[in-house]
């Protein structure tokens, strides 16, 4: 099995609404985005997915919330947009973006986003 990594960031704010603390204000992040894909075929290079697509395709989903309120992006207008529900927006954005690839040699492991270097939340599926 291999499985190789790309990472994003974005630039946002956000608050937490029914947060009994600092985080129900308005406040913003650098938020890092690491997406891990896992396959047990190479193509003819050598290559499981070239990074460059993933990287792009990754840029596509993030761009969706950079330099915005995400609370006033969908599905975040109503959802509460913690970095586990971000997450999980981003592995079915990504998900769809790699429709094509997912199922036949590829699969999306987890998506990890970073409010900070010390706080993370991962989505996967088991």
């Amino acid at each position: 099995m291999y499985e190789i990594a790309a990472f994003g960031h974005f630039d946002a704010a956000h608050y937490l609404r029914g947060y009994d603390g600092k985080c129900a204000n308005i406040h913003g992040h650098r938020w890092k985005v690491e997406i891990t894909l896992q396959g047990s075929e190479l193509d003819e290079l050598g290559i499981l997915i070239d990074f460059m697509d993933v990287k792009n395709m990754l840029k596509e989903v993030l761009n969706i919330f950079d330099h915005k309120m995400i609370n006033d992006v969908e599905p975040f207008d109503k959802l509460n947009p913690t970095a586990e529900n971000i997450s999980k927006f981003i592995y079915d954005s990504m998900a769809e973006k790699l429709k094509d690839q997912i199922g036949t040699h590829i699969i999306i492991a987890r998506v990890t986003v970073w409010e900070s270097e010390s706080a993370s939340a991962a989505y996967f599926k088991s």
